[in-house]
């Protein structure tokens, strides 16, 4: 993913102190001064030429943090912060993040009437910039832990921020950091406008079965259908998620409501076929799957499957007549013979399927099965001899 480089404009309000001009310290006004120049510079793309007077503004404000006059002054403090911030943003450096931060820190502890929240909050945005393009690099590098760490960072001084809290999400997700995730895409979820709001959706049920947590799955996609009623991207993960959890019963009705919107959706006849073949109803389940391929003849899962219908059925006949104790040898050969024309029909799927797929061990197990039931005892030593040889 190629991550935007810039999150945010942002600039110094130098809001007017109320504090006369003769009680400032010359430092703090000098810093003042030359953060002026530089941030001018910078606004208008030019910030490496400002570095002499963003250096100018360090020295200034390093002497004013200290100086018995000036050292709890929050106008000091909060140059120094935006100092600091600046610094930290041109050179990617570590050390001037943290006195950045202690900046923002004190300025906001001594600035008790709020005369300098404005400016503090640039700093913070600075710092919060820097925090991102180090998060990008981590990336970049597939250090997604790091990436991770420096995105969730940058939120700390951009609380709130939808595409931050997203690449925070997505990096935790990289690292198969699960409930970090979680909880950045929980955090996105009421915010319906943000423009990657229906993929965070189709993510977070994932996320949830990454964990294990069926019912949180189940939830959310449920939560995702009803937020897009008319995606058949979210409709169909519903149903997927139902039919892997065994509620097949429960999800036909929505299975039946999107092949109404999307007649010609192969894997909705499919998945109709799994949850009427999983809900006892062969019938059903190969009509489903007849149609699936009626869209699609190619389709391998819906030709295994047709055919595995077909056989089962056959099976639970032969069951029962075995069951039968009543049942005479003449009567049971004509039901045996009428249940094997019923069987020949899963021949064709099968064929099909191996035809597209000549070592697809499933269907030739199950045509080797189908051989077995017909007593073509030639015909499944072939297929056994094709399954041995396949690695």
């Amino acid at each position: 993913m190629n991550f935007k480089k810039s999150i945010f404009i942002a600039g110094l309000l130098f809001a007017s102190s109320t504090t006369v001009v003769f009680a400032q310290s010359s430092n703090v006004k000098k810093a003042k001064t030359n953060i002026v120049k530089f941030e001018e510079l910078k606004g208008a793309g030019t910030a490496a030429l400002g570095k002499a007077s963003l250096t100018a503004a360090q020295e200034a404000i390093d002497a004013a943090v200290l100086h018995d006059k000036t050292k709890n002054d929050p106008e000091a403090w909060t140059y120094y912060a935006l100092v600091y911030s600046n610094i930290a943003f041109l050179d990617n450096s570590d050390d001037a993040a943290a006195k950045a931060d202690e900046g923002i820190k004190k300025a906001t502890e001594l600035d008790t009437d709020k005369k300098h929240a404005e400016n503090i909050t640039v700093a913070g945005q600075t710092l919060g910039q820097y925090k991102f393009n180090k998060g990008v690099a981590a990336w970049d590098k597939q250090d997604y832990k790091n990436a991770y760490t420096d995105f969730n960072g940058a939120l700390t001084y951009l609380p709130g921020d939808t595409t931050l809290t997203f690449y925070s999400g997505l990096a935790a997700v990289q690292n198969k950091d699960y409930d970090n995730a979680i909880e950045k895409y929980k955090t996105l979820i009421p915010k319906k406008e943000f423009s990657n709001h229906k993929t965070i959706m189709l993510d977070l049920p994932k996320l949830y079965m990454s964990k294990g947590d069926t019912t949180a799955a189940l939830a959310a996609a449920a939560e995702a259908a009803v937020a897009y009623p008319n995606d058949n991207d979210v409709a169909v993960q519903n149903i997927e998620f139902n039919l892997i959890t065994g509620n097949e019963a429960k999800i036909l009705k929505d299975i039946d409501a999107q092949i109404a919107k999307d007649p010609t959706n192969k894997n909705l006849h499919y998945y109709s076929g799994l949850a009427y073949g999983t809900s006892g109803d062969s019938e059903k389940a190969l009509a489903a799957y007849q149609k699936a391929l009626e869209i699609d003849p190619n389709y391998i899962e819906a030709n295994i499957n047709a055919a595995v219908v077909i056989m089962n059925s056959g099976r639970d006949e032969i069951l029962a007549l075995n069951e039968d104790k009543k049942i005479t040898t003449t009567e049971y050969n004509k039901k045996v013979a009428e249940v094997k024309t019923k069987i020949a029909r899963a021949l064709p799927y099968l064929t099909k399927t191996i035809q597209l797929e000549p070592e697809n061990k499933d269907a030739l197990r199950s045509l080797k099965s189908y051989y077995d039931f017909m007593d073509d005892q030639a015909k499944s030593a072939e297929i056994q001899a094709k399954l041995d040889a396949i690695k």
